[in-house]
């Protein structure tokens, strides 16, 4: 995807832990899981999917990675600033070569909107969406939704 604007910047609440993306997302989603539910004091969390080499830290703080073992067994580590707890990113062992930007952080966010939504089965009823794809629990495949976000409209201002 050659039409997107890079690089995209973010950070904490404070500013403290900063970040650089330089490489195009690869989808943006909602999760529904009762962890994200918890971590967001909110419905669901958003995600932006990008390529994890395309992903740096640009402070010199470091956040603080908060590890819980999913039902698939995978690591998820959420990374909070020490000082003020905002969470800016994810990792997981189960995708290991992507970092899952939440894009609240980001310096404009006003652009993102989710094309999937993942773990349903816990969405509170009135927080589902109107997204191109919808899973019960994780998906599997991510290639349709990467190919479908490459073709939307979704693009920073």
């Amino acid at each position: 995807m050659t039409d997107f604007a890079l690089p995209l910047d973010g950070g904490c609440f404070c500013g403290a832990v900063r970040y650089r993306i330089d490489q195009a997302p690869l989808f943006t989603m909602a999760c529904h899981c009762t962890d994200c539910q918890q971590m967001t004091a909110s419905a669901f969390s958003l995600g932006l999917a990008v390529p994890g080499d395309g992903f740096r830290l640009t402070s010199d703080v470091a956040p603080r990675p908060l590890e819980k073992t999913a039902d698939s067994a995978a690591i998820s580590t959420r990374y909070v600033c020490p000082a003020c707890a905002g969470w800016t990113h994810t990792t997981t062992t189960g995708s290991p070569d992507t970092v899952v930007v939440r894009p609240s952080s980001l310096d404009d966010s006003r652009w993102v909107r989710p094309i999937a939504e993942i773990f349903t089965r816990s969405a509170h009823p009135w927080a589902r969406l109107a997204t191109a794809f919808s899973y019960e629990t994780e998906f599997e495949d991510p290639s349709p939704i990467v190919e479908s976000f490459k073709t939307s409209d979704i693009r920073p201002g």
